[in-house]
């Protein structure tokens, strides 16, 4: 009995330290999940169910509304430990911390992408004392890329171009500096999309259509859902589309989260693969 009673002590204990951790931006969320920790709240939970979606959110999150707004009475009610920020939100930190400590965290930031993630895992796992966890996770997702790595190679022989489109004119397309352009060095597979592009820092340029046939021609094209464009419908009725080519072979992902971490890196991979199978 003496014994059941101490390990329900401890359990007690460990419960009631455990921080209320708010990630307002949907990268942090991210990398709070991958590091198997749960949210307290986070910013706009609605619309990360549509275009993050994995991975997934306790029903008992709580939706404090806007990123770039929080709900300021969800916030007050929750009594958090630490909001999560990234430096691009931060002119509501005045107004932030009255209801916690903030931290401002970038992943997406000037400088490498993969070692800006790295950065930002082991910031937020030293927040939350999960500094030894992340290291193992971190050399898990790298073993994960490496046991890849064979099923890639005779994928390799082709360019890839990572696009989603906007309308039937338009197209975001992924640089090597965004978390597709990345996953796409990582498997060793080489990105067609060099420096011609005006990229933000999330490694993403807004192109026109045409901007397309500067892109080698053997490219593989992989498009990005949700897909607003009717591709089969373009090919018959669109010359631009059939002079592209591209459009022949091209593979269809659902939705992967372009500002996402390693759970959207190894997510993109591993459809990747399937859809090339």
């Amino acid at each position: 009995m003496r014994k059941f009673l101490f390990l329900l002590l401890l359990c007690l204990v460990s419960f009631a330290s455990e921080k209320r951790v708010v990630a307002v931006d949907w990268t942090a969320a991210e990398i709070l999940s991958f590091l198997e920790y749960k949210i307290a709240a986070i910013g706009d939970k609605r619309n990360y169910k549509i275009w993050v979606k994995e991975p997934n959110l306790d029903e008992e999150v709580i939706d404090l509304g806007l990123r770039m707004k929080p709900n300021l009475e969800n916030l007050i009610k929750l009594k958090a430990d630490v909001i999560i920020i990234p430096s691009f939100f931060e002119f509501n930190k005045n107004t932030l911390v009255q209801y916690a400590n903030i931290a401002v965290i970038d992943a997406y930031k000037e400088g490498d992408l993969y070692e800006n993630l790295i950065k930002a895992t082991n910031k937020i796992a030293k927040i939350i004392d999960k500094e030894s966890k992340a290291k193992e996770l971190i050399e898990q997702h790298e073993k994960f890329f490496e046991k890849l790595l064979n099923e890639f190679i005779k994928f390799g022989d082709r360019p890839f171009a990572v696009v989603q489109f906007v309308d039937n004119k338009r197209v975001r397309i992924y640089g090597k500096n965004s978390i597709y352009g990345v996953s796409l060095e990582k498997l060793g597979l080489k990105n067609a999309i060099g420096d011609a592009f005006d990229f933000n820092l999330w490694g993403i340029a807004t192109i026109p259509i045409t901007s397309l046939f500067s892109i080698p021609k053997n490219t593989r094209l992989v498009v990005i859902e949700p897909n607003p464009v009717d591709i089969e419908r373009e090919i018959k009725f669109n010359g631009i589309y059939r002079a592209l080519g591209f459009f022949n072979d091209y593979i269809k992902i659902k939705p992967v989260w372009s500002a996402g971490g390693f759970i959207s890196m190894q997510r993109f991979a591993t459809m990747l693969l399937d859809g090339l199978r």
